[in-house]
């Protein structure tokens, strides 16, 4: 079995690097970076080796929990990842978990990434070899110990994350931890902010890394420290608990494996409701006025709230401004003006997010063709639906940062600007949903990946449509640019510039949209369905 999966991986990756040109062009890139970086290894290595013991396990610790996050947070933020030996499509060969899963194992280490971090974990850890043979040896076991719980945690956090959000009761319960994370988030960034980066990095940083030692984000790369101090017992029970943790990650992954196996496809919210939430008339002051568009307005409004492939792309709009203000204001110590940054970039992200907007509701698309000519209904019912939260969201975080730093005279250039930047994000976002929509997960299949072949377009379509909101929104920025730095004057142009700019731009590119959505309605059809 491990054969024929291990067949199917290299036989799909082969057909793809033929036929699609800019794969092969990503892969070459790839493996050139990877040659490039390889004098920095060794630059690195030859610092840690002059380092005594202790620091030398910190940073190793510190490297090992950087990239156990990034291992786990990119698989659940990045959209269009390889997913050609998703469990789901084994469904249908009555093939058992155990069967599966040496190939499925087998496959996931035969990868670039996981090259790469082989070739820098060895690099790293010959660091060692001045202790000795005996430390040397923990140190490569500890760190293939940590990279075996990356590669298999990675898949653990995306197949559980489509569960967590294709369950209600779940979304409830993930709704409370992200908002914890957010809290503990802001207690961080006020810690920055209050005592500098220095003291945290001599007080608080030091304490964090000497508890991940003993935890399985660090005991693995901290073995070598106890082996080099004489402390063999404490460097077994460290690579018998990385050992644990890894073979406890393998046994989630095998179940998640063993429940896409059997488990229906799932279409809903994972709750049952006793009234038409679509039809309540208490929401109809919310909709667009427009019978049809009001009938898209609502179909998408229910799709915020119980849809995890529309609420697994907050992740990303959320994290880019989350970590400006948690980590890039406080390390670089920056004025307290730049934090106006956080709604701007909220208002950008959550505007530019909808690029694809029209492939997400593939199932839908036929309705809504078949409905007749009624394009700018449809494009207006589904960003109206987006907007109806986007707007309080963004105008929340602008006064919050207005609070924060108390300088309110800003409000109506910041307010206006970011009125600004999200009408035109959607506006771009509105046209390239039309002009260059590339297939996405449908209903019921696992938010994190995508149809095979379309990660291409994806990529083309992200790049442009990202392109060209660069290039429109300085216009929109200027003026408040300009209060914050030449004369608060500016701000009232700012204001009234950002609302009109914005406005206009959405208005304006939806109504593009509706007419070109009738025109490419067929296209449209073969594109995503």
């Amino acid at each position: 079995m491990v054969a024929t999966v291990l067949g199917i991986r290299f036989r799909t990756a082969g057909h793809l690097l033929r036929h699609e040109w800019w794969r092969a062009l990503a892969t070459g890139f790839g493996v050139l970076w990877m040659l490039m970086i390889l004098p920095s290894l060794g630059w690195s290595q030859i610092a840690l080796s002059r380092q005594d013991p202790g620091v030398r396990g910190d940073a190793m610790i510190a490297i090992a929990l950087l990239a156990t996050l990034g291992w786990i947070v990119v698989p659940l933020i990045v959209a269009g990842l390889d997913d050609t030996l998703d469990p789901v499509r084994f469904r249908s060969f009555g093939v058992e978990a155990r069967r599966l899963m040496p190939g499925l194992l087998a496959a996931a280490v035969l990868t670039l990434p996981v090259v790469f971090f082989v070739l820098a974990f060895t690099v790293l850890g010959l660091s060692w070899r001045g202790e000795g043979a005996g430390v040397l040896a923990v140190a490569l076991v500890g760190l293939a110990l940590t990279l075996a719980s990356m590669i298999v945690g990675a898949r653990v956090a995306a197949m559980w994350g489509a569960r967590v959000l294709a369950s209600r009761r779940a979304k409830v319960a993930t709704s409370v931890v992200v908002l914890l994370g957010l809290a503990a988030g802001a207690l961080v960034a006020v810690q920055l902010f209050s005592d500098g980066l220095s003291t945290v990095l001599e007080t608080d940083v030091e304490v964090l890394l000497d508890q991940l030692a003993v935890t399985p984000l660090g005991a693995g790369a901290a073995a070598p420290v106890a082996a080099a101090h004489g402390d063999w017992t404490g460097a077994a029970w460290r690579l018998a608990m990385q050992a644990g943790w890894v073979a406890v990650l393998i046994g989630a992954w095998h179940a998640n494996v063993a429940h896409a196996l059997v488990r229906p496809s799932g279409r809903g919210g994972g709750g049952r409701r006793r009234d038409d939430a679509v039809l309540d008339p208490r929401v109809r002051l919310a909709m667009p006025s427009d019978g049809p568009a009001a009938a898209v307005h609502a179909r998408l409004r229910r799709a915020w709230l119980t849809d995890p492939r529309y609420l697994s792309s907050l992740a990303g709009v959320l994290l880019l401004p989350a970590a400006f203000v948690i980590l890039v204001v406080p390390v670089f110590d920056l004025d307290g003006r730049w934090s106006y940054a956080v709604p701007l970039i909220l208002a950008a992200t959550t505007g530019w997010g909808r690029h694809n907007d029209v492939a997400f509701d593939s199932s839908a698309l036929w309705l809504d063709v078949v409905s007749g000519r009624l394009g700018r209904a449809v494009m207006v019912g589904r960003f109206s639906a987006a907007a109806a939260w986007a707007f309080p969201l963004v105008i929340a975080a602008a006064l919050a940062t207005l609070a924060w730093t108390g300088r309110w005279a800003d409000a109506p250039g910041l307010l206006g600007a970011c009125v600004g930047v999200l009408g035109v994000s959607l506006g771009v976002a509105a046209l390239a949903a039309v002009i260059m929509p590339y297939r996405a997960p449908a209903p019921g299949q696992s938010p994190f990946g995508t149809e095979i072949g379309s990660v291409g377009a994806g990529l083309l379509a992200q790049l442009a449509s990202s392109a060209v909101a660069l290039a429109l929104l300085p216009l929109v920025l200027v003026p408040f640019v300009l209060s914050l730095t030449v004369d608060p004057r500016w701000g009232w142009l700012a204001c009234v510039a950002g609302i009109g700019a914005g406005v206009g731009a959405y208005v304006g590119a939806l109504r593009a949209a509706g007419a070109l959505y009738d025109r490419r309605a067929g296209r449209l059809l073969g594109a995503v369905a």
